[in-house]
């Protein structure tokens, strides 16, 4: 699939612009700060329904502005069919709209679009904090499962409700406690569960990358690391907890019980999946210790090309890919196994960069977009299409 056309209206400093691509994508260029990441954002939030830069949905509207909205006219290469997806977002909430009527079949409106990033970002990701893996591993299970959305959702509710619990110890603490306790045990389940699933078929998509591309590369790959596994002394153990879903469980009630103490004077939960981490491999090792800044960035890229693929096999069409300030990051070597994935697969690529030089990658035909900003306001110049607004816009 790529997008044909995308227009943007009140996103953060895009008053109102409609753009053109190329199938083959675009190759946006401007100063830092005049806007050419929000392009890419506004894909990604569309495709994906929340943001690689930020988790406050207000940030993203112009200030002042009672809604904003991303449309967006997406094609798929194999049929040629067209497909009209929109997003309206205001103060209060976030509305989809597919061929001009509004849904809240998720999965529907997602079988349409998808996008992954590389960004700065991801780049730090392997020298970051859990909290980016996390989000990372996250992004790409709602990419393939948009019901993880939900589960999600359900999770952190039961962890906000179950934190509120153990700071305030209102009447009938213990019982109002017991009860959020085995909601977010059921949640943490599922999420993990999830979790798993997607790190086994990350690395099978990563051995068949690596292997595409040359194992000179080398290997990327993934591992969970449960913080309710911390204090288990037995892989065994560890392994017959992934089996069998009550193991797992019991497993969550066991750390439970062990750090209620401490949770109650603490006044938050000290277990479940939001302390979680991955720990991420290159060649065998440890990438955050043992990797250079290079095999790392590049470890990093691997990760998201494996999820682009698994995309395009699981859905039947190509992400579109978003290549956000990255590009002059890498050396010469990696570039060019970016680019050698890139050409050996249908994406529409989409790339920003502070200088104008499309023709440096040897993508094929890229759109060619410039951004500035005038009077506060983000202005494009090429690939502009002022005729073309949509009517539910």
């Amino acid at each position: 699939m790529y997008i044909e056309r995308l227009v943007l209206r009140h996103f953060r400093n895009y008053k109102e612009t409609t753009l053109a691509f190329a199938p083959g994508g675009a190759y946006i260029s401007g100063a830092n700060g005049s806007g050419k990441t929000n392009i890419l954002e506004s894909i990604y939030y569309l495709a994906n329904h929340a943001s690689f830069r930020t988790t406050r949905r207000e940030e993203l509207q112009t200030r002042n502005v009672s809604q904003s909205a991303v449309y967006a006219l997406v094609t798929q290469c194999e049929t040629g069919r067209q497909s009209e997806l929109a997003v309206h977002l205001t103060p209060s909430g976030r509305r989809l709209f597919l061929n001009g009527k509004e849904t809240r079949d998720l999965r529907r409106f997602t079988s349409e679009i998808a996008a992954v990033a590389f960004h700065p970002g991801t780049m730090n990701v392997i020298k970051g904090g859990p909290a980016g893996r996390r989000y990372l591993v996250d992004r790409g299970i709602f990419s393939l499962q948009p019901e993880f959305g939900q589960t999600s959702q359900y999770f952190q509710r039961a962890l906000k409700q179950r934190n509120a619990l153990l700071r305030r110890k209102t009447s009938g603490y213990a019982s109002s406690l017991a009860t959020w306790t085995e909601h977010f045990i059921e949640t943490s389940v599922q999420l993990m569960l999830d979790r798993q699933a997607h790190v086994e078929r990350l690395n099978r998509a990563l051995e068949t990358l690596v292997e595409a591309l040359g194992n000179d590369v080398g290997l990327v790959s993934l591992e969970y690391q449960p913080a309710i596994f911390a204090k288990c002394g037995s892989n065994d153990e560890i392994l017959a907890a992934w089996e069998d879903e009550k193991r797992l469980r019991e497993r969550c009630f066991a750390e439970s019980e062990r750090l209620q103490q401490a949770e109650e004077a603490m006044g938050q939960t000290l277990f479940g999946p939001q302390r979680d981490d991955f720990t991420i491999r290159f060649r065998g090792r440890e990438s955050r210790g043992y990797a250079s800044q290079g095999e790392q960035r590049l470890a990093a890229f691997l990760l998201v090309a494996a999820l682009a693929n698994e995309i395009r096999q699981q859905r039947g069409h190509h992400p579109v890919i978003l290549l956000d300030d990255v590009i002059s990051e890498l050396d010469a070597r990696n570039r060019q196994v970016i680019f050698d994935f890139l050409k050996a697969h249908a994406f529409q690529v989409l790339i920003t960069d502070v200088e104008a030089r499309p023709q440096a990658h040897d993508l094929g035909s890229l759109t060619s977009l410039q951004v500035k900003q005038v009077g506060g306001w983000a202005e494009v110049q090429g690939g502009v299409d002022p005729d073309s607004t949509p009517h539910d816009l």
